[in-house]
């Protein structure tokens, strides 16, 4: 039995990790839709992303259920929305995903690489938040901000070893979105923060 990552870790760790990351290097200019994968320690997460500049949308599975993850990059807070049991529940960005929109962190580039036919240069990323986690990797971000792909690690205080994190869009459109998908659906029920943790972080096999 393994424990099902929770959400708020998911968020910093894989799915989050784009707008997180791409906050060091800028906000991506442009409106666009790509096909995601993650990979945490080995175990991947299939998707959508959506992005307008300032929020993101992720749709994924995860333990067979459906979730879309909405993030709001000015008021530094997210939505998780269950589409198939009508709720959602609200949170504040993690710590280290919050401390990474900072100008002051942005490094100088090491070299250009293409990635799923788009153009993008690679980054350095090692920083260490407040409270002790700590982000270390690489970046390759197009001209434009698309965050293409990450490749690194993240550790939790306390963890007793790092997370390897993986992330690659594939399919990158650029044009304009829908608002409403960067909106959560009205007539859904708001559960506590708390909920997080009892909705995702139980057990599987």
């Amino acid at each position: 039995m393994s424990r099902i990552p929770s959400l708020l870790l998911l968020l910093l760790l894989a799915l989050g990790a784009a707008p997180a990351m791409a906050a060091l290097l800028g906000d991506a200019s442009v409106p666009y839709s790509a096909e995601r994968t993650v990979t945490v320690n080995g175990e991947n997460y299939r998707g959508m992303v959506f992005h307008t500049p300032g929020h993101d949308r992720h749709e994924q599975k995860i333990g067979g259920i459906a979730e879309v993850i909405i993030l709001d990059a000015a008021a530094k807070q997210g939505f998780l929305v269950l589409p198939e049991l009508s709720s959602y529940v609200p949170f504040a960005f993690p710590k280290l995903m919050a401390a990474l929109d900072d100008p002051a962190l942005r490094r100088s580039p090491v070299g250009d690489e293409k990635v799923a036919g788009v153009e993008t240069m690679k980054y350095l990323i090692d920083y260490t938040a407040a409270d002790g986690s700590h982000a270390e990797g690489r970046v390759w971000v197009s001209a434009q901000g698309v965050l293409m792909r990450i490749d690194g690690t993240v550790s939790r205080k306390n963890s007793s070893r790092p997370l390897a994190i993986h992330m690659e869009l594939a399919q990158l459109a650029l044009g304009p979105q829908d608002p409403a998908l960067f909106a959560v659906p009205p007539g859904l029920m708001r559960l506590p923060t708390q909920a997080l943790e009892g909705l995702l972080g139980g057990k599987r096999g």
